[in-house]
């Protein structure tokens, strides 16, 4: 097939969006029947499984830092069915939705398309994944659509805004910056001559993004900043001016098996990696040289989302891809903006720039596209995580009559497979999800206090214990054979479920009883 034969065969492949967001919907339910959850999306399944009404789930959400939006919907789902699988199916729903309104409205030629939605976030990070990001970037997409009517319906498309900030924190950084971009296109034409229309769409847009955060605002008790206070302030800045790098050129270590959230360019030379994190700050100014409101849009965004990364220090590619969206959402208003003559472009003819940009972009969508496919096929081949597994072993063992204990969030996973809470011995109660304002979520117990917590334990109970850990706890070597613990206390190893994608995905299961 000649380069013109292919070229014609996109054309025709890609003309119906149906039927190429149908492809899209049949993989990625390919996808989630073979992806098990994770600690963060069993979290937030289990947030809303067991809470009993809106109220109890608006109080048990008061540490997550999100938006309530994607809890919500959860909710409702957990009403009809305690499986999770409801839950992944609404996201590939969300997800499918999204690449329709880009494949439909996006003023981007086809093979663009193809490639954005068959890159690494559309089709892995923010679809098999069941979190709330797909939804923020659902209502996103559909407000660059209605940037070309902002002047005929302002309210719709600063409604559409509001909402996606409250999906995910991160949107208010993109969404301000182009409400600010766009509030400074009007005070040119207008300057304070703004119309009602523009004084009501600007307050639904200012009330949104109040609301959502007074959702993300955690109580003063909360645990989430205890993981930065050891961090440097050049290991903090280092980072954080790298995740432009990092969600534009994602890269995943392929050589290793927990290829997820690691960049292999960093793992092969940290210092190549840091000038490359740098000149990539280049790119927006040769991909946005038309007109110089969208570039402002885009680096405002891209310092906004440095500052808020340099704040939270929250490293993974989930959070880095919103710069990818950045320059996916930039390039999608810039189609509606006129060619502006500035001192950027007149330094290099047009058609030279009109190369350069369209170089960059289609590195950038081949690096995600190849990226996507591998992360795809190897949650396709590998566990995710162990955790479907685990619970799997012990309802064909019979062992899920049982008290199951863990140590802590590691088994939040399992009890949403398990579909009732867990016994947590650093909580000392039954629990599903994680309390992120309880300090036992980010320090592990000794292990002479987590055995005399299941002593506690299984003093209560009439029959043995099931005790599953993420690392060894006990000697693996002798499979079904009791060995003592203390004078009160015997186990036996059972099985182990290993190599997943997650680091923390491997489950040793072990029965604790009491010694006669």
């Amino acid at each position: 097939m000649n380069k013109l034969d292919f070229s014609k065969y996109l054309n025709i492949i890609s003309r119906d969006y149906i039927v190429l967001t149908i492809i899209f919907f049949c993989l990625s339910y390919i996808g989630i029947l073979h992806h098990e959850l994770w600690l963060d999306e069993a979290h937030h399944w289990l947030l809303a499984r067991d809470s009993t009404s809106l109220s109890d789930l608006i109080t048990n959400t008061r540490y997550e830092g999100h938006p309530i939006l994607w809890n919500i919907l959860l909710f409702y789902i957990s009403r009809f069915s305690l499986n999770p699988f409801w839950m992944q199916l609404l996201h590939i729903f969300i997800s499918s939705s999204v690449v329709f309104v880009f494949l439909k409205n996006a003023p981007f030629s086809r093979l663009f398309k193809i490639l954005f939605i068959f890159g690494y976030f559309m089709f892995f990070e923010y679809n098999l994944l069941s979190r709330n990001y797909a939804l923020g970037v659902l209502f996103l997409f559909l407000s660059c659509n209605m940037y070309q009517y902002r002047k005929e319906n302002f309210i719709l498309f600063t409604g559409l805004l509001a909402i996606a900030n409250n999906t995910h924190a991160i949107f208010i950084v993109i969404t301000v910056c182009l409400m600010f971009t766009v509030f400074i296109e009007y005070f040119q034409k207008y300057r304070f001559n703004l119309s009602p229309k523009i004084g009501f769409g600007l307050a639904i847009f200012i009330l949104g993004t109040l609301l959502s955060i007074i959702q993300i605002i955690p109580p003063s008790d909360t645990s989430f900043f205890d993981r930065t206070e050891e961090i440097t302030l050049f290991q903090k800045t280092s980072k954080s001016f790298l995740t432009f790098f990092k969600g534009v050129f994602i890269l995943p270590d392929f050589r290793t098996i927990h290829f997820w959230n690691t960049n292999l360019i960093v793992n092969l030379n940290k210092p190549i990696a840091a000038i490359l994190g740098i000149i990539s700050l280049l790119v927006p100014s040769f991909i946005f040289y038309k007109n110089k409101n969208i570039l402002l849009y885009v680096y405002l965004a891209i310092a906004g989302t440095t500052a808020f990364f340099f704040i939270t220090q929250l490293s993974a590619p989930r959070y880095f891809g919103m710069n990818y969206l950045i320059i996916i959402s930039g390039l999608w208003i810039n189609h509606y903006q006129p060619f502006i003559k500035n001192k950027l472009n007149s330094l290099i003819p047009k058609v030279s720039f009109e190369k350069i940009r369209n170089s960059i972009l289609y590195t950038i969508l081949i690096i995600q596209l190849v990226s996507g496919f591998f992360a795809y096929s190897s949650d396709l081949i590998k566990p995710f995580s162990n955790s479907k597994q685990a619970v799997l072993f012990l309802k064909k063992s019979n062992l899920l009559n049982k008290t199951i204990a863990t140590q802590a969030c590691d088994g939040t996973a399992l009890s949403s497979y398990i579909r009732r809470p867990i016994f947590f011995i650093n909580y000392g109660k039954h629990q599903s999800f994680c309390i992120w304002g309880n300090s036992d979520v980010n320090t592990s117990s000794s292990k002479e206090l987590s055995i005399k917590s299941l002593q506690n334990l299984i003093e209560t109970q009439n029959q043995s214990i099931v005790f599953i850990s993420y690392a060894p706890f006990f000697n693996n070597n002798a499979t079904y054979e009791w060995t003592n613990i203390n004078k009160k206390m015997k186990y036996r190893f059972l099985q182990k479920f290993e190599e997943s994608v997650i680091n923390k995905g491997n489950y040793y299961i072990y029965e604790i009883d009491v010694i006669n």
